[in-house]
């Protein structure tokens, strides 16, 4: 690079600048086919063992359940970052679950945003409960403003 002239360097920026939309276009494609494909499953709490992570989508809804403590926790299994699945290889010490994506990390009895590389949003976060049938449900939480 060192050796490059100041027009070959904008050339090769202009160059990276059309492989990163590409990349993007990918990206949002895979986002979009993980969230299609991924079925409604009915989940119980014995499923769910304790310091568990499990991703699944109810009623349409992709959700990130989560055991500590005895307690289930519920929130959306799309990172507020860029839409990756927080289920998928994420970590989870005590209450803090950490994206395999890129490292953003959220208090899932809040859905905060405890630690990211770029600002991002919390996590949705729903009430689980245990419904008629034996599954857990989940309704979304209205945040005060």
């Amino acid at each position: 690079l060192g050796k490059l002239s100041l027009d070959e360097l904008s050339e090769l920026a202009a160059e990276l600048a059309e492989e990163d939309e590409e990349i993007k276009k990918v990206r949002h494609y895979f986002i979009d086919e993980f969230w299609t494909r991924m079925p409604d499953k009915a989940v119980t709490p014995g499923d769910l063992g304790e310091g568990e992570l499990m991703g699944a989508s109810l009623d349409g809804r992709p959700i990130l359940l989560a055991k500590v403590q005895g307690e289930i926790f519920a929130l959306s299994n799309k990172c507020p970052h860029r839409g990756f699945p927080l289920h998928h290889n994420g970590k989870l010490d005590g209450y803090e679950i950490t994206c395999a994506y890129h490292g953003g990390q959220f208090d899932i009895r809040t859905g905060a945003c405890v630690k990211h590389p770029t600002e991002t949003f919390p996590c949705e976060r729903f009430l689980a409960q245990t419904g008629a049938d034996g599954t857990i449900v989940c309704e979304a939480i209205k945040e005060k403003n």
